[in-house]
């Protein structure tokens, strides 16, 4: 069971990690969600009936973790009631839910699996193999896995870099843990290095500051925590050795680094990586042996470690210093810059291998502050879950429609400004259990190999506190089962004397398994519509277009897509009261959404009502520069 979800959640990747933006565009990301649901809710209804009689259960940090996650789903499901754009938060209540089954898994699975942290560790990075060799062969082989005009950072087959370096991070775990473990072969330490660079250079390609920062944790909570530190140490030296020829070439060379080149300009480039990541692994294991003799002969305890540790930062602070003291203009300058950078005023930071060494927040700044400003708006309830589109349109301060987001980049600031301080207390509560697991295990003697699911958390939660991570199902599915995973550990064991889950509990999760599929299924199959729609406007069928956002706007009334579907129908069909009729009825379905209102103005034309829509659209999108011009061209 183990191992067919975990290719499952391989599928779920490489189809964009499961994204799904609600734009209407029916994405492969979309139907992938939708499948993951399909599958996960009978699933864990089925675990959840399995371990009824097991502790993990119904343990306090299990309940908590589940009424947090629970709790945030259905609380963003209710806020369609107010949402900016309720359309999106019924996708972002279905995320959840879907996060919420991958909890719910963790903590069944890893009561019923024996040994269950160490073989979750190991298939995650099983399982993330075709993913980071799909990557690779995107870059490498370009003509034959890749396309044209893709970007210089490394990103299929998920569409973002960042999670495709985070995707490399919860690899690490496993693949330190299989050389390090107890009886490993010396053929596990060969292996394990080998993986262990191509896992780099991947994550190196992606330009991702998140993801190192991601691996620098994981490499911290593994090494102090997990016995076999010698092995995995070895490991750590020779792929880190190994990847230094293939990353150092990826990040140096113009066909690699250079955005939107055909495939075929980047060929040559590419056959280039790709012998030096065969040379690299290579290397790799070489270095490991050699790391493994040199150091086999002593025990690498925590004590050592810390010791070891303190000695390389006294080292590095006082050359610091020293070079400071000898060269003050020059470390002047260097802050002067960084500081620029932090700021946010340095001019933006470009998708180049130099934005490995800025602190440039990339505009993260703006938009945290935009979300800071929305939380004033509903800091209770929140503005809606997954409006902070609409959101950035309002408080943006530049017109560049380029930097527009759909996320603040930031998890607890998205959890506010949408979901308010009711849906930050579930979140909460999530952290909460997750956190009281981890110290009831420890206190009470679980395995130190808890330390690999625990690491992959973290380097989830981590990169959620600088990006839009907790958006990707792909990322959230494999940290929440981690995080069950922890549960799991916590509480041990069958459950004591009458303190079984009840019946009824397990009745209501077999209840749950068709409200969540439909509710997964209904905005899915109106995106199927709208898209099917437009490409019948495409071939100049009004009627079948008419038809198909009739059946749009039926199954997903909170969007506004069908309506502007019908908007396009109805221009198409030359009738202009349609077409009006059509514009008008999508600022009714969201009154807060300036495109809506653009439709219904250029529908109007120049009038006195097509000026007062476009006054709406300046309200909601101050600096839209189409609704500035209008405005002003009809100026007396």
């Amino acid at each position: 069971m183990g191992a067919l979800l975990l290719a499952g959640w391989t599928l779920l990747t490489v189809m964009n990690g499961g994204i799904d933006l609600g734009d209407g565009l029916a994405t492969r990301g979309a139907t992938a969600a939708l499948f993951a649901t399909v599958i996960a809710a009978p699933t864990a209804a089925w675990a959840l009936m399995r371990a009824r009689n097991h502790a993990a259960v119904r343990s306090g940090p299990s309940l908590i973790a589940i009424v947090g996650l629970l709790g945030l789903a259905v609380w963003s499901g209710i806020s369609i009631l107010w949402a900016l754009a309720p359309d999106l938060a019924w996708t972002e209540a279905n995320h959840t839910a879907l996060a919420f089954l991958a909890l719910m898994l963790g903590i069944t699975l890893g009561a019923l699996i024996p040994r269950a942290p160490e073989r979750f560790a190991a298939g995650l990075a099983l399982a993330t193999a075709p993913i980071i060799a799909w990557a690779l062969l995107a870059r490498c082989l370009p003509t034959i896995f890749g396309s044209d005009y893709e970007p210089s950072r490394l990103q299929a087959p998920m569409g973002y870099w960042n999670a495709l370096a985070l995707v490399c991070v919860m690899a690490v775990p496993g693949i330190l843990w299989w050389a390090g473990r107890r009886g490993a072969s010396q053929t596990s330490l060969f292996v394990s290095s080998g993986a262990l660079a191509v896992v780099i250079t991947a994550l190196m390609l992606t330009y991702s500051r998140s993801g190192l920062l991601g691996l620098i944790l994981v490499l911290v909570i593994v090494l102090w925590m997990v016995p076999g530190r010698i092995r995995m140490l070895s490991v750590l030296i020779g792929g880190g050795i190994g990847a230094l020829l293939p990353v150092v070439y990826g990040l140096t060379t113009d066909a690699l680094t250079d955005d939107a080149l055909i495939a075929a300009d980047r060929s040559g480039a590419g056959f280039g990586l790709l012998w030096r990541i065969v040379l690299g692994a290579a290397i790799a294991v070489g270095i490991a042996w050699l790391a493994a003799r040199v150091l086999g002969g002593g025990r690498l305890n925590r004590r050592r470690a810390g010791i070891a540790a303190l000695a390389i930062a006294a080292v590095g602070v006082l050359s610091v210093v020293g070079y400071s003291a000898a060269n003050p203009d020059t470390v002047g300058n260097w802050i002067s810059t960084r500081a620029s950078e932090v700021a946010g005023t340095s001019g933006g930071l470009a998708n180049t291998p130099g934005r490995l060494g800025s602190l440039d927040t990339n505009q993260r700044i703006d938009w945290w502050t935009e979300a800071e400003r929305s939380i004033e708006q509903a800091p209770l309830i929140g503005e809606g879950a997954g409006s902070f589109a609409l959101v950035h349109l309002r408080e943006r301060t530049s017109a560049e429609d380029r930097l527009n987001v759909r996320q603040p980049h930031q998890l607890v600031l998205e959890v506010l400004s949408g979901l308010g301080v009711i849906g930050l207390a579930l979140l909460g509560c999530l952290v909460a259990g997750i956190a009281w697991a981890v110290v009831r295990a420890r206190t009470r003697g679980a395995p130190a190999t808890i330390a690999l699911p625990l690491a992959i958390v973290a380097a989830f939660l981590l990169q959620c506190q600088l990006d839009w991570t907790w958006t990707v199902p792909a990322l959230t599915t494999a940290a929440m089962a981690a995080g069950g995973l922890l549960i799991a550990a916590g509480a041990p064991g069958p459950a004591a004397p009458g303190r079984s889950l009840p019946r009824g509990a397990v009745v209501a999760g077999w209840i749950l398994v068709p409200v969540l599929i439909i509710s997964a299924l209904m905005p899915w199959w109106s995106q199927q519509d709208v898209a099917a729609g437009n490409a019948a406007v495409a071939a100049g069928q009004p009627a079948l277009a008419e038809s198909k956002a009739s059946e749009a706007s039926w199954l997903n009334p909170f969007s506004i897509q069908p309506w502007l579907l019908k908007a396009r129908a109805a221009a198409l069909r030359g009738d202009p009261v349609a077409l009006r009729d059509a514009a008008r009825q999508a600022t009714v379905v969201q009154p807060d959404n300036p495109s809506a209102w653009t439709i219904l103005a250029l529908a109007l034309g120049d009038s006195a009502a097509g000026r007062n829509a476009w006054r709406h659209v300046l309200q909601l999108n101050p600096l839209d520069i189409r609704a500035r011009a209008a405005l002003e061209d009809t100026r007396p």
